[in-house]
């Protein structure tokens, strides 16, 4: 109760007071309707009162099944009451437009409550204001003829303070009744939460795109690079090879950076480069020019894989020779690319790094999500003296 008494000087208090009124704003087109609905009835006036007012109740609920009523009611309690309410779905589902239009009712039929209340204390203040000016000696109070007199100051400012409290009252239940009402639902939250992981997901594949082409692209370019300043002079020839192949792995790496930048972007990027087990020998070639002694053995249809298996197997041979680029440094490196009726094998094995790490741990968490992706099995560890990174991919199910 103490903590209610000290939120009564706050602003954000009295919160209710414009949401009632814009409540009321909104049944400015539904009323004529409602007492229509009234007239229509032979009955007094009384009784075509409470019928009006229950057919606004319902046009109004009516009203807020609609999606851009509810979009409505959701921006009002959030700017005028503070509610933080997500956006509501492009396309509610039943249950949300019922709650929706049970809390459009129901706020009306608040708001007129309150404002009601208000004013009638309000009217109520002009009790202690007649004592003083000495215009009168008695007042109708309830029906009685009371005196005028010192009681009218106490009671004037129990009038006010009666006021504040039923507008912060007001403003907690609207804000309890907005966010119950007008919240998401678990269809909502469940579709917000895949939205949610289909972003995450996307921004991972591409962190792992950047990670495979970029990296890959720079290590070889600042081995040929280091090569290249030592035969400056002395094998021109040599070094020429060297730009160029700094070159077209730049370019490679390019035009992988301007479709994730166009992904992120989210505007109409260029077509996807599809880089696939196919042009695996030029990976080889590269890693030859870097310093690498490759051996590439590439036997079964490779041409002849699914497209989304050719891709990740890709990306997994550039993978294991930065590694060994980076990690091993020059010396021999067997690849090899199996693909077999029912699985495709590649095995990347090189000379153990020594002291130095491996890999890291993003490099090899990437390749484990994409063969899992399809299904497949990833290993990375020593082997009989050397570093094997192998992965077995199935091309059928059961396989």
């Amino acid at each position: 109760m103490s903590g209610f008494l000290q939120s009564l000087p706050r602003i954000g208090s009295y919160r209710s007071l414009p949401y009632a009124v814009s409540s009321l704003a909104i049944t400015v087109p539904v009323a004529p309707f409602a007492f229509a609905v009234a007239v229509a009835f032979p009955a007094d006036s009384r009784i075509r009162a409470v019928i009006a007012l229950l057919a606004l109740a319902v046009l109004m609920g009516l009203l807020g099944l609609l999606g851009p009523v509810r979009r409505l009611s959701i921006g009002l309690a959030n700017a005028l009451l503070g509610t933080g309410l997500p956006a509501p779905a492009r396309r509610p589902d039943a249950g949300s437009r019922l709650r929706s239009g049970l809390w459009l009712a129901l706020h009306t039929a608040a708001s007129g409550v309150l404002l009601t209340g208000l004013a009638f204390l309000g009217i109520m203040l002009f009790v202690p204001l007649a004592w003083p000016t000495g215009g009168q000696a008695r007042i109708t109070f309830f029906r009685n003829d009371v005196p005028l007199g010192v009681w009218t100051i106490p009671f004037g400012l129990a009038m006010v303070f009666l006021a504040l409290v039923l507008a912060a009252a007001a403003t907690i239940g609207f804000r309890v009744g907005a966010t119950t009402l007008l919240g998401p639902s678990a269809a909502e939250l469940s579709a917000a939460a895949e939205q949610r992981a289909a972003v995450l997901a996307q921004r991972n594949r591409l962190a792992r795109e950047l990670h495979d082409s970029i990296g890959h692209t720079l290590t070889t370019s600042t081995i040929q690079a280091a090569a290249a300043a030592e035969l400056v002079e002395a094998d021109p020839a040599q070094v020429r090879r060297a730009l160029g192949t700094i070159e077209e792995a730049s370019r490679s790496a390019l035009e992988d950076l301007d479709h994730v930048l166009g992904l992120l972007r989210e505007e109409p990027a260029a077509k996807e480069p599809t880089r696939t087990l196919a042009e695996v020998d030029v990976l080889a070639v590269r890693a030859r020019e870097a310093g690498l002694d490759v051996r590439l053995t590439v036997t079964g249809p490779v041409a002849a894989l699914p497209a989304a298996v050719s891709r990740e197997g890709y990306r997994i041979v550039q993978e294991g020779l930065t590694n060994a680029l980076r990690h091993a440094g020059p010396g021999e490196v067997d690849v090899r690319v199996e693909a077999g009726p029912d699985r495709l094998a590649i095995a990347v094995v090189n000379a153990l790094p020594g002291e130095r790490p491996r890999t890291g741990r993003h490099g090899l968490a990437g390749l484990a999500e994409r063969v899992e992706a399809l299904r497949g099995e990833l290993d990375a560890g020593p082997d009989d003296g050397r570093w094997r990174l192998s992965a077995t991919i199935p091309l059928r199910a059961g396989a």
